[in-house]
C-alpha cells in the first residue's frame, strides 16, 4: 500500500454499512440468527481505537507476516484512504473476546498506512 499519511493529516470515519456487512454476520447463526438481531446488536456500537493489545480475532492487521490481501479490495481502501474519509471496520465483543466481523482489509490499509485505527464496536 502506498504510505499516504504525509499526504492527509486526517481521517474522517462514517458509520460502516450495517445492511451491506450482514453478509460478513451471517457466518455467525447462533449469535445473530437473522438480520433483525444483527441491527440490534450493532446499533448499541461505538467508535473505538483498537490495537494488538486487544488480541482482536479474524483479523491480519497486527500481523507482519499475513496473507496477502485482495487487490481490489486494496485499491478501494486506498481510495478511501486518499479522499479522507475511511468506513469503520466493524468488531464484536463476545464473551470478553474481540472478533472482527468485517474491515479487514480496511483496518490493515489504515494500520500500514500510520494512521489511526479506529473501528465500530458492539458487545453481545
Amino acid at each position: 500500500m502506498i504510505k499516504l499519511k504525509s499526504l492527509l493529516t486526517e481521517i474522517k470515519f462514517t458509520k460502516p454499512n450495517f445492511e451491506f456487512e450482514w453478509e460478513e454476520a451471517e457466518r455467525y447463526p447462533t449469535i445473530f440468527p437473522d438480520k433483525s438481531t444483527w441491527f440490534n446488536a450493532v446499533k448499541n456500537g461505538k467508535v473505538m481505537n483498537v490495537n494488538c493489545d486487544m488480541n482482536i480475532q479474524n483479523t491480519d492487521f497486527c500481523w507482519t507476516e499475513s496473507e496477502p490481501l485482495h487487490p481490489g479490495k486494496v485499491k478501494g481502501v486506498e481510495k478511501q484512504i486518499a479522499s479522507g474519509k475511511v468506513e469503520l471496520p466493524i468488531v464484536m465483543k463476545h464473551n470478553g473476546k474481540y472478533e472482527l466481523i468485517g474491515g479487514n482489509t480496511r483496518l490493515v490499509g489504515l494500520s500500514k498506512n500510520g494512521l489511526p485505527t479506529k473501528a465500530w464496536v458492539f458487545e453481545v
